[in-house]
């Protein structure tokens, strides 16, 4: 059975996006789960994000980066959004409430005046120049994308 999203202040849905790729950035899942406990609408649609899903957003045009060109291939992203009367909601008012004091340490795409303006993106500022980023998958020849 699966799970759905439920605003119950903890909803086992994100933590299985979280979990679905192993070593996701603990600074950036321990905010999360603040925020949700705040805001018990807020849920995550996006955390790492493999090779296969990765192509498939790019195609899509959800998008803009390849595979390993992007923070969530690394675990260092999430995308979020509210969860209003079961209908998943975009809302750039409720964004800016409930980001309103994001960390230092993480960017938020959706924020006015973002170079790369996508509304539920959250990632670790500066994560391409982290020693300590690794795939969520290694590229390997068997699944390069041609």
């Amino acid at each position: 059975m699966s799970l759905k999203h439920e605003n119950s202040g903890k909803c086992l849905k994100c933590e299985e996006i979280f979990k679905k790729y192993p070593g996701f950035h603990a600074g950036l899942w321990f905010w999360f789960r603040r925020i949700q406990s705040d805001h018990k609408d807020a849920h995550i649609s996006c955390a790492g994000r493999g090779q296969v899903e990765q192509e498939a957003c790019f195609s899509r045009g959800t998008s803009k980066a390849r595979y390993g060109e992007s923070a969530h291939n690394y675990n260092m992203a999430v995308d979020i959004f509210q969860l209003r009367d079961g209908i998943a909601v975009w809302n750039q008012t409720w964004f800016n409430e409930v980001l309103k004091n994001l960390p230092l340490e993480f960017e938020w795409y959706g924020k006015p005046g973002s170079r790369f303006f996508e509304l539920p993106h959250v990632e670790v500022k500066g994560w391409k120049l982290r020693a300590d980023k690794h795939l969520v998958e290694p590229i390997s020849e068997t699944n390069l994308v041609g």
